[in-house]
């Protein structure tokens, strides 16, 4: 047998133990600092171990941390990795009704970009024709038993409601009538949602199981960044009125706040605002502003690097945990990465146009269109080059993803940085500088736990 490749062992406040970590399983172990020898080695005779030694063995074959001396872990991980990317058992929809939006934020990856012909559709709502070429894909698509499970974003989905609501009451039907699954999600900004009470009795009709939505900070500051467009008018209190109506009605709510050197010291304002509206039951994360495409490069020096934002992100889960957030009672911890959808077959971006991107950055930018959703079979033989860029990339062509421990829980990042922003070069996630961290976290919880446990019995 012999020790996994992607072990990592730390210290721990006890100087006669340490913990292992196992990036490929997640296990996570307390042992002797006597014990750990045979993760020391590059092989050991089983066979040959005493008995305490061998059942010893075997709790850490459970967990991963050693396995056969034949075991290709590399090629596990490829084999997990590649099941999970070509499990084509779901289609994964996106759909934007609409590329207009009501605000005006600075940070925009969608913002005007003449340079890569950005927006230049000729629809500013889904017509007719898209929406028949739209359930006709999906009817064709559910004869082959697939479950069907739709994002509807935008610009701002909601500016498209009644194109949303129509089309959802449509896809239902056909997906009910061969017997597949549906399920959908939103991504909005939210402001809308309270101008009508109606609204948030149709997303509850229509299935819409969970909502993403943006708050960059407390009032004053989420209204500098997130402004009405044309007035720059607030939008904070607006918002948060929706939320409380989407908590009020069961819907799963996540609030994201999108970080940069502008907004880093008032996210703990933020909180205090949430908890005094009854609102630490919602899920809250921080998201990492990156320039995604050239039409938000001018705000590219507003941005933190990755190791910065380890740090802002640890401090925030400490918060959330200090100040009683359901989102900060179960540490942070890393899991298995899987691909993204736009590295998947049967996974699409579609926008008002009919065209058919496979990652959400490029929505509107025509030339990186894969085809035209009436006729993707022939559009894809003329741009089928895109697709398969995307479709082939995976991170274990990069010699530092291959060697590298966190490779089972970071696969490589974003494709789309690596391929097109980094030209090449894969971009670490966060858990190259905060792994410990998290991990650490994880292992005082479950100790302070079964501490509790021990002391009730």
């Amino acid at each position: 047998m012999k020790p996994s490749i992607y072990n990592f062992v730390w210290s721990t406040d006890d100087p006669e133990k340490v913990m292992i970590f196992n990036s490929l399983t997640t296990a996570l172990a307390e042992v002797s600092k006597s014990r750990i020898d045979l993760l020391n080695v590059s092989q050991f005779d089983y066979a040959l171990l005493p008995e305490d030694k061998k059942q010893f063995a075997d709790e850490l074959r459970k967990g991963g941390f050693v396995v056969d001396d034949t075991a290709d872990e590399l090629r596990t991980v490829k084999f997990a990795y590649n099941s999970d990317k070509y499990d084509s058992e779901i289609v994964r929809l996106v759909i934007a009704p609409t590329l207009a939006c009501n605000f005006a934020c600075a940070y925009c990856y969608e913002q005007l970009d003449k340079s890569q012909g950005k927006n230049e559709g000729q629809n500013v709502f889904m017509p007719d024709e898209v929406k028949e070429d739209l359930l006709n894909y999906i009817g064709k698509i559910v004869k082959t038993g697939k479950d069907v499970f739709v994002t509807w974003y935008g610009g701002e989905p909601l500016l498209a409601k009644e194109t949303i609501f129509d089309l959802s009451q449509k896809i239902i039907a056909i997906t009910e009538e061969n017997k597949v699954g549906y399920s959908a999600g939103m991504i909005t900004n939210g402001y809308l949602i309270s101008e009508d009470p109606e609204t948030v009795q149709n997303l509850k009709k229509n299935r819409i199981k969970f909502i993403h939505i943006t708050l960059d900070g407390p009032r004053k500051v989420h209204n500098s960044r997130r402004m009405l467009k044309g007035s720059n008018g607030p939008t904070f209190d607006r918002i948060l009125e929706g939320i409380k109506l989407l908590k009020a009605n069961d819907i799963e709510t996540y609030i994201r706040v999108n970080t940069d050197r502008s907004n880093i010291e008032n996210i703990s304002s933020l909180l205090d605002v949430l908890k005094d509206n009854n609102l630490s039951d919602i899920f809250i994360y921080l998201g990492h502003v990156i320039p995604y495409t050239a039409g938000c490069k001018s705000y590219e020096s507003s941005c933190i690097l990755t190791e910065e934002f380890s740090i802002i992100n640890q401090n925030f889960y400490k918060n959330l945990n200090q100040m009683g957030f359901d989102a900060g009672r179960e540490s942070f911890y890393p899991r298995f990465a899987r691909a993204c959808d736009a590295n998947r077959t049967n996974a699409f971006v579609l926008d008002p146009d009919g065209d058919m991107y496979k990652c959400w950055t490029e929505i509107g930018n025509k030339s990186a269109s894969i085809g035209k959703i009436g006729d993707l079979a022939r559009q894809k033989k003329d741009k089928e080059n895109r697709e398969i860029q995307w479709l082939t990339w995976e991170p274990f062509e990069y010699p530092d993803c291959v060697e590298c421990k966190m490779l089972p829980i970071c696969m490589g990042g974003c494709a789309n940085q690596a391929m097109f922003i980094n030209k090449g070069r894969p971009e670490c996630k966060e858990w190259k500088y905060g792994l410990e961290h998290y991990v650490r976290t994880r292992f005082s919880n479950l100790k302070a736990m079964r501490a509790a446990i021990n002391k009730s019995c």
